[in-house]
């Protein structure tokens, strides 16, 4: 029995849980309390629980991929935001009078939480030219991203928090903005139009 309260340990709870042989003094105590026999009850359930769990591990690398998702490996306590969009002109209507003819540009804003990206696509020789700007309170430096099944492109942000990045062929991809505290990633960029 613990002598700074009237109750028993919860290692000597244990100790009766598991079947260690208890002293005679704390059968007693257990036997005239609600409060430890209930508690011995739960130790009891939890510790039966534990010894009849037949589930497996999941394989080092399934949990290394599920981690990853969550906390970039090179940069660990990096916030993670996915970006949704909340602009895009090409469903925009035409104004009065004007004739609508085919885009050749196009202007799309992300939103997350603390950031927008204002996103300019543009087609030069048959291929799209995507440029930008990051609109937070502190942007500089970091890295613009754009990759899928058709291309890739990288470059910096400029001391504006603006980007162009290398044309790249029409098609679906994933954009992602690395900053000093947090990765903001657009996961489906249609640039089909």
């Amino acid at each position: 029995m613990n002598s700074s309260s009237s109750h028993i340990s919860v290692e000597t709870l244990v100790d009766l849980a598991e079947g260690r042989q208890p002293a005679e003094a704390d059968l007693g105590h257990v036997s005239s309390c609600s409060k430890c026999n209930a508690a011995l009850m739960q130790l009891s359930e939890v510790i039966r629980l534990m010894r009849s769990d037949q589930s497996e591990v999941a394989p080092r690398d399934v949990l290394n991929a599920a981690m990853s998702i969550f906390v970039p490996v090179d940069r660990p306590g990096l916030r993670r935001l996915i970006a949704t969009l909340t602009f895009d002109s090409f469903n925009a209507t035409p104004a009065f009078g004007f004739r609508s003819s085919l885009p050749t540009s196009r202007q799309l804003i992300y939103s997350a939480p603390e950031t927008d990206l204002d996103l300019r696509v543009t087609i030069e020789n048959e291929k799209c030219v995507v440029a930008g700007q990051v609109l937070r309170n502190k942007c500089a430096p970091g890295q613009v991203e754009i990759s899928g099944a058709t291309g890739s492109a990288k470059t910096e942000l400029n001391d504006m928090c603006e980007f162009t990045l290398a044309p790249v062929e029409r098609g679906r991809y994933s954009l992602s903005v690395r900053l000093d505290d947090v990765e903001v990633e657009v996961p489906e960029l249609n640039l089909t139009f």
